[in-house]
């Protein structure tokens, strides 16, 4: 419930901000969201999430067993489900946010824009940690 729950509300009834300043940030946002060496503790957290799992090593060494591992639990279980559909809510509400903040940090490419959203859904969670990693900085406009 967590992913519709918080997410749906507030993307339902937020205003695109098209521009912004960095003196506009709040102080968590400006001090720990803008930082890069937290957005690289989050790719190191996530990475270590897919290492410590085993879901690296098994969707590279047989993809289809663990899929269909996947595929069993989510049929047998609502919990699994619901998790599962919350967890996507989350990725591509976080990748659609992309294209408006790589507008706002001076990108106007838009096909490039896209691009760069689609590629956080790749590795779920781990693709949107490396995009705000990467991603260039509010000072850089």
């Amino acid at each position: 419930f967590a992913g519709y729950g918080s997410m749906g509300l507030f993307m339902s009834t937020r205003t695109p901000q098209p521009s912004i300043d960095k003196d506009d940030l709040g102080w968590f946002t400006k001090n720990v969201l803008e930082n890069k060496i937290f957005n690289w503790a989050l790719v190191a957290f996530f990475a270590s999430a897919y290492w410590s799992s085993g879901a690296a090593v098994d969707l590279l060494t047989h993809p289809i067993g663990t899929l269909q591992e996947f595929k069993d639990m989510i049929s047998g279980s609502a919990l699994g489900t619901a998790t599962t559909v919350d967890f996507l809510i989350l990725c591509m509400t976080g990748a659609s946010l992309i294209p408006e903040d790589l507008k706002r940090r001076g990108f106007d490419d838009d096909r490039k824009v896209k691009l760069i959203a689609a590629s956080t859904l790749l590795v779920p969670a781990l693709g949107l940690t490396v995009y705000s990693a990467l991603r260039p900085s509010l000072d850089e406009e």
